[in-house]
This record gives structure tokens, sequence and C-alpha cells, in this order.
């Protein structure tokens, strides 16, 4: 047991006890009151805008279910600081506040009003139990103990608290907003807004600004003549600095509209992690060049400690006195980042291990861990992918968690993550999770290619029966996986592999179908018995054609040229005369033998092998020198062909003859041929005559 440390804290107020017997809206009073006196502004600004609403956000949570287990480390750890006075504000909200959410929401099945409530004290009493764990936090870093398990659940709760009433006041972003381009374009829309924003009675103060923005902005104008990177954060930062002022002339309008306030909030959150992220990956570019100790990696250094100083003093877990030494964010791989990618890591890890674990939960907790483990790699090693690579045969450890129902498990984490992007399709992670959902859909159908186990995998006609049997029958999914968690097969992952590559040659299941299990053809199980029909005599053969394929498949492509191609084409050695080109075969067959004072040079095994040389003396094809094809000749009907054709119908022959005859002597009687009246043909010495007195006359009009 931990010896807690002493106590040197400010004093807590008391939380207000809290009744079922009461109004809700005095419950909600009651927990404004006691956030003014602990000063929570930001808990405030989202519970205000909830008054003015017909029914609390479709996707916020209206208890404190989702904090369960992070209350539970929690509680685990409390030897840490179990007299701590924040720790018992913890403990007293928690117990008061879930008596009341229980009434209220089973009213609000009937009112819809007192739903809107039950969310506005979901809130307030996540960010007060966030507010009192950072200052658990922060009391455990003074003395020493934040990497103990206490700080580590301290953190961990407080990280949890301030999601969870972001989501109850329906303030979670859903839009992804990863360059600083994009976030600067994101600021001015929120501008264009804040200006419609009248300032009617403005507040003096909002807590948007800070004491560190001087020191970040001077930091950041001196880097920006200096390095790019930072000349882009820098103009993030006056972007920032501008919509804070036009939020703080804004005044109370701003903190009525929650959606508006929660807008601003988070890309203020987001712009300094922008902005910290830049000046840790300037310094880590300088480390690298061996500029470790210049004055533009201090620069980088200086950006980077008001940044993180700046998202501590929003998180609550630093005061506005309260000054981090220079250096403290430093630490290399990041400590700040990297511990909390652990803890969430573990943390998961525990939850799924879990007895008590709903299998509701299991798929959220799931892309959880695989989303740490991602960002771990990423941040470590700056390899991503985590998860995203089939494997075959599927493990039984999916996403963190080690199940005995890997295809139930791997339907629901697909279906989640789909759901995921689905709702959020610009999120940063959206494709690494949708490489994942087809991960484990490929796990599901089925390698495209049978694998070096499925090959050597020993199979029997019986176990191909009774794979085709359920698959046809039973109706069950043509998939490796699927059927070698099947009991009543008791096959390996390999063996039902092999067992659909055989039904696949039968006909009975299609080939592989990408992320889709194979499609069953064979519909009626009547037919089953004549595709299987000598199964016994057939299945060595079968399987020995598929270690074939695979054995074709697998090896390299076979070059294009054949030796004895290369052979004929290779010309012969270059003389003054060259040959011509009907002696070319001849030399080739009997090539002359080397001279013998010239060595012999052997030939590079390396090199490509020589092209054929083309044939000039050889005239080439043109329309001009085509010969014509000849047409073929109808063959000519002999007289034995005729008679055997007209053989039996002698009768119609002669009687067709005999009309075809009358009706040609009607035609001819019925139109006479006319009188011949014509002149004689002129002889050829008049017509040479006539031609000669022709051109004198053409020849007498020239003249002329």
């Amino acid at each position: 047991m931990t010896t807690p440390t002493p106590l040197q804290t400010e004093p807590t107020p008391p939380v207000p006890k809290l009744s079922t017997d009461v109004t809700a809206g005095m419950n909600a009073e009651a927990l404004e009151r006691y956030a003014r006196l602990v000063n929570l502004q930001r808990g405030m600004r989202r519970a205000r805008a909830l008054d003015t609403a017909d029914a609390p956000p479709e996707a916020g949570p209206r208890d404190l279910a989702g904090l369960n287990a992070a209350m539970a480390a929690a509680q685990d750890n409390q030897a840490y600081y179990f007299s701590h006075p924040d720790w018992h504000a913890i403990r007293d909200i928690r117990q008061q506040v879930d008596d009341v959410l229980v009434r209220l929401n089973e009213q609000a099945e009937i009112t819809p009003q007192t739903a809107v409530q039950a969310a506005k004290i979901t809130t307030l009493a996540a960010s007060l139990i966030a507010r009192h764990a950072a200052k658990v936090s922060a009391h455990l870093d003074k003395w020493e103990q934040r990497n103990t398990a206490g700080g580590q659940a301290m953190r961990t709760l407080a990280r949890a608290a301030e999601d969870h009433a972001a989501r109850a006041s329906g303030l979670d972003s859903v839009q992804a907003l990863d360059s600083p381009r994009l976030l600067i374009a994101h600021v001015h829309k929120l501008n264009r807004e804040l200006r419609r924003a009248e300032p009617d009675d403005p507040e003096t103060d909002l807590g948007l600004d800070d004491v560190d923005d001087l020191e970040l902005e001077s930091a950041l104008s001196t880097g920006a003549k200096i390095d790019p990177e930072l000349a882009e954060a820098s103009q993030l930062m006056t972007a920032l600095t501008e919509m804070a002022g036009r939020a703080r002339r804004a005044g109370h309008r701003l903190t009525l509209d929650v959606r508006l306030h929660g807008l601003v909030e988070t890309v203020q959150l987001r712009g300094f992690e922008m902005i910290s992220g830049i000046a840790r990956v300037v310094m880590r570019r300088y480390d690298n060049q061996g500029q470790d100790t210049s004055g533009r990696r201090n620069i980088a250094a200086m950006v980077l400690h008001y940044a993180e100083q700046r998202l501590e003093r929003m998180r609550g877990s630093l005061g506005a006195e309260e000054q981090r030494d220079f250096g403290h964010y430093e630490a290399e791989p990041p400590e700040r980042y990297l511990d909390a990618l652990y803890e969430e890591s573990r943390t998961v890890r525990a939850e799924l291990s879990s007895k008590n674990l709903r299998p509701q939960d299991r798929p959220e907790l799931q892309i959880r861990y695989l989303l740490a483990q991602n960002a771990i790699g990423a941040a470590a090693d700056g390899e991503q992918g985590f998860g995203t690579r089939a494997v075959f045969p599927p493990s039984d450890l999916v996403a963190g968690l080690q199940t005995n129902q890997p295809v139930e498990t791997r339907i629901a984490l697909i279906t989640a993550l789909r759901r995921r992007v689905e709702n959020n399709p610009f999120d940063r992670n959206a494709q690494y999770l949708n490489k994942v959902a087809d991960r484990l859909a490929q796990e599901i159908a089925g390698p495209p290619e049978l694998t070096a186990q499925a090959l050597e995998a020993e199979l029997s006609a019986d176990q191909v029966r009774a794979v085709a049997a359920h698959v046809v029958e039973q109706g069950t999914v043509a998939s490796p996986l699927v059927l070698s968690e099947t009991v009543e097969l008791n096959l390996t992952h390999a063996q039902a592999e092999r067992a659909l590559a055989v039904l696949q040659t039968l006909n009975v299941v299609g080939p592989p179908n990408g992320l889709k299990p194979r499609e069953t053809l064979t519909v009626s199980r009547n037919d089953l018995p004549g595709q299987l029909e000598l199964l016994e005599q057939r299945s060595p053969n079968l399987l020995e054609t598929q270690k074939g394929a695979a054995a074709i498949s697998a090896s390299p492509a076979p070059e294009a040229p054949a030796p004895a191609v290369q052979a004929e084409a290779t010309p012969a050695p270059e003389t003054a005369d060259p040959a011509p080109a009907p002696a070319e075969p001849e030399q080739q067959q009997a090539p002359a033998a080397p001279e013998p004072s010239a060595p012999a040079e052997p030939a590079p095994a390396a090199t490509a092998p020589a092209l054929p040389r083309r044939d000039r003396t050889a005239e080439r094809r043109h329309p001009g020198n085509l010969t014509a094809r000849p047409t073929p000749q109808a063959a000519t009907t002999s007289d034995q062909d005729l008679a055997k054709l007209f053989e039996g119908q002698e009768d119609r022959l002669l009687e067709a003859s005999q009309k075809l005859m009358a009706g040609t002597e009607a035609r001819a009687a019925a139109h006479p041929a006319p009188h011949e009246s014509t002149s004689a043909k002129a002889t050829s010495v008049d017509e040479a005559q006539h031609n000669a007195q022709q051109a004198q006359q053409s020849v007498g009009v020239g003249v002329s």
C-alpha cells in the first residue's frame, strides 16, 4: 500500500445534496450554484444552452454510465488520494447524480423536457468530475507521482469526463480539421457567425484568452521568418487570436449559444494542439540535422512550451498563476502523448478482459484499442496501419480481445467500424477504420488463393461431402473461418480452404469473391449427389490439380524468346561482302570454326540476347506486289448428280416444263416482234471519207 502524500490544497466547497423528491429544475439549479463556486465556466456554457432546447442531443448520453470504467480504475487506485477532498467530491457527485438521473430518465419517456434536464445535469456533473479529477492529478504531479497507477487513473478520468460532458451537450466535433489551412478556413467561417452576434451587455472576460498568448505570438512571429512550417503555425495563431477577440466582444450571446461556443472551444483546442504538433516536428527535424543547440531549434521549443502550457490551462490541469519549467514538454518521444496512448491501450485491454463486459460495449472498446495502437505505431516507429493486414489462418485475438467466437466478434466489429465511418466520414481515422473493416471481412471471406498450409493439408472425400452438405443443405456460409468453427465438421482452417477449392472445381461453390464469401452455386440438395459422384476416385486427381495450379501461379513468367529462335536470329560474323539472304540458313546450320589466332571469347551470360536483324534484300509487301487470291470455283454439277436430284420427280418435272413452254408461246403471240425498217449499215470506206471531211472543215475554221 502506497503511503498517501501530505495534503496542501485549497478548501473545496461541499457538494450540494440532490434529492429525487424535488423537481429536475431545482436539482439543476443546485448544481449550477455549485459550479459557480468552483468557477466551472466551461460546464456552465455547455449546460445553459440546453435550457431553450426542446429535446436533448440525439447521440448525447443522459447518465454517467459512460464513466463506469474510468471510475472503477480510479476506485481501485484510491490509495494515492483517498483523503483528498476533490476525490470525495467526485464520489459524492457520482452517487447523488446517479439516483436523480435514474428517476429523470424514467420520466423522460413521457415528458421530453425532463430529458433535457437530464442531459443538462449530466453535462454539469461530468464537467465537475473532470475539474475535480484534474485537481487531484495536479496534486499528484506536484508530489512526483505522475507515473503511478493513481496518477494515470486520474488523468484517464479527467479526459473521459470531459469527453462525456461534451457529448451530453452535443458539442463533440464531427469535422476533421487535420491541416492548418482547413482549420484557418473553419476559423474564418466562425468569425462570420461571431460578427452577427450583437454585443448586448458584454462580459469583460470569458476565459478565451490566456497569459501565454503574448509569448506564443512573439515566438511564432520570430519563427515565421526562419521556417515555413512555423510561418503556417503563425497564421493559424493570428486567426485564433482574432476569433478569441470577436468571441470576447460577443459577450453573453456567445455563452447562451451553446453550438457556437462549443465550436469556438473545439477550434481553440484543436488549433493549439496543431501548433504544438508543428513545433514538435520542427524540433525533430533540427535534431536529426545535428542542430539541437541552434537558435532556430530553441525558437521551436519555445512555441511548443507555450502551446502545451496553454492547452493545460484550457483543460484545467494548470492554474492561472502557475508556470511549467522550460523544457517540461520536450521529452523524446513525447511523454505526455505516448504515455496517454499506452495508458489508453492498457485500460482498454483491461476492460476487454473483464468478465462483466456486455456484448454491445465490446466493439466500441475494440475501436479505441485499434486507434491507440495505430497512434502508438505512428508516434514511436513512424509506421501506421496496425491491424490492417489479413492473416491466414486468422488469429483468435481480435483487436485486443481473445474470443471463442471469432466469426461473430468480427462481424460485430465490422458493423461498428462501418457505422462509425458513416456517421463521421470526415474523421481523420476514417480511412484507417475502413482498412481494418476490409481486413476483417477478408479473413471471414477467405484468402484469394490457397495458402501453403492448405496445399499441404490432408483432406478426405468424406470431409468434402460433409462440407458440401453443410453449405447446400444447411445454408452455412462458404467461408473457411465459418467452416473451421463448425463443431460437426471438425476441420482446420487449411482443410476448410482446400475443401472449398475442391467444391469450386465441382461447381458447388463459386470462386473467391473479394471481401464477400464464396457464392453457393448448387441450389437444391437433389443436385448434390450427381456433382459428387465418384468423389473417392476423383479426389486425388483434384488435389493434385490444385497443387499444379498453385505451382504454375507461383512460378515466374517464362522469357519470351526461345533458345532455338535466338539461334536462328543471330546474325553471322560480319565480313567485307555480306552474304546474301538465301545463304544465311546454311551458315547458321554449319558455322565456320574460329581462327586459331583469335582467342575464343566467352559469351556473356547476363547480357540480353541479340535481336534479329531485318533482311533488307527481301522486297517488302505493298499494294503493288500483292498477288490476287485465287477465287474458289464452284464445282460443276454432273449428270449423275442431276439424276440423283430428280430421282422420283420425273412426272412433276415434265408437267412444269410443259406449263413453262405453253406460257412462253402465249406471251409471244400476244406481243409480236416489230418489222425491220433500219437502213443499211455504213461500210468502213464511207466512214473514213466522212471523218476526213470533218477534219478539213475544222482546219478551215481555225485559219479563218
